[in-house]
């Protein structure tokens, strides 16, 4: 359970070979969930949002952990993963706390990243952080595992505090992966589901945690293929495009939304991450491309069962004229409410309620 390998090491290790490391007592990288993992976090989500629907079920879900504390640790702009994690936390009755302006903390003074995570431990059961370094997640788990503390799970088990990624750097937001599944499993289960579907990512692909993180968990699905819509200088990333080749998922590149949008049974669109451009101007957001962006004729062209997502904030990419289109297809805002959802599961997994939820959820009404 400790991690003996020096912080250096751990974190030199490629992502597949930290996962090994981390099981399931945190939550870092997309490419730790099996088919069976993303399948029962969708079937938890479902209890949860069944129990919520009357009081007793809702009464039992706040008393769950009521005896945890969280610490909602982010460092990098956030409203809807923030709010999504501290609502699901309200939900399974977690005691809440948050650090987000790293000025008024004692990083400011020097403090390093891991003797911060190790003042947090002192007071919490669980760390969800979102981080502008990539390896941030990884360093706070590093540290969780070497540190004293250790909390008790039902059935006795010991283990270090849990450390969540609510997105990290450039790379991983594999939270936000699992909401996507479960919204897409979803939208897409009158036709089946994920599996033997075609999913166009669109966008800032290279920088665009959200769409990396997705395509990391597409190996877990039957027959799927992806089609990756960017300029050149937003192309994929050669790491996921490698991963996908070396567990044969097939995927493609076109050049406008046009060219993939009529195979396509999902659209996923992007905005640019500009915010991780060297000088950038306050302010002023760079303008996405005509052929990248989705239009009302987009969705005339649409297949009928498809979805389109978006994992928001979004700008020009999307027509304003588009939200207000009353069109099942048109799924983002209901991807915004299934991330509370999801992360109530998350938070039952860890924790180990997983179970009661479930079981909950089957009891017949009053009994």
């Amino acid at each position: 359970m400790r991690i003996d390998l020096p912080l250096e090491d751990f974190l030199a290790l490629p992502d597949t070979e930290k996962v090994a490391y981390i099981g399931d007592r945190g939550i870092l990288y997309a490419q730790q969930f099996r088919r069976a993992d993303l399948d029962r976090y969708n079937e938890v989500a479902d209890a949860a949002r069944k129990l919520a629907r009357r009081p007793q079920g809702s009464a039992f879900m706040s008393g769950l952990l009521k005896h945890r504390m969280a610490l909602n640790f982010f460092v990098q702009p956030s409203s809807r993963t923030f709010m999504s994690f501290n609502a699901a936390e309200a939900l399974l009755g977690l005691n809440r706390m948050s650090v987000r302006d790293p000025a008024i903390s004692s990083m400011s003074k020097g403090e390093t990243l891991v003797d911060s995570v190790r003042t947090f431990i002192s007071y919490v059961d669980l760390i969800v952080m979102r981080h502008a370094d990539d390896d941030a997640a990884a360093t706070a788990f590093w540290t969780a595992s070497r540190a004293h503390r250790r909390i008790t799970l039902p059935g006795g088990e010991k283990v270090p505090v849990p450390i969540v990624s609510g997105g990290s750097g450039t790379t991983q937001h594999p939270t936000q992966a699992l909401l996507d599944v479960y919204t897409l499993e979803r939208s897409l289960r009158p036709v089946g589901g994920i599996d033997g579907k075609t999913l166009l990512l669109v966008g800032d692909l290279a920088r665009g945690r959200t769409t990396r993180s997705l395509a990391f968990l597409m190996p877990e699905y039957r027959d799927v293929k992806l089609v990756f819509a960017a300029p050149e200088k937003f192309r994929m990333g050669q790491d996921v495009r490698d991963f996908l080749d070396a567990r044969g998922v097939p995927w493609s590149e076109v050049e406008s939304l046009d060219a993939g949008i009529e195979r396509a049974d999902a659209i996923y669109m992007t905005r640019i991450q500009d915010e991780h451009d060297a000088g950038k101007q306050k302010g002023v957001h760079e303008k996405a491309e005509d052929r990248f962006r989705f239009t009302l004729d987009h969705l005339d062209a649409m297949k009928p069962h498809a979805a389109l997502l978006h994992p928001l904030p979004k700008r020009d990419e999307i027509d304003p004229a588009v939200d207000d289109v009353e069109d099942r297809r048109v799924a983002y805002w209901r991807q915004e409410r299934n991330g509370m959802w999801m992360r109530v599961a998350i938070l039952a997994h860890l924790f180990r309620v997983d179970g009661l939820l479930l079981d909950a959820a089957s009891a017949p009404v009053g009994g």
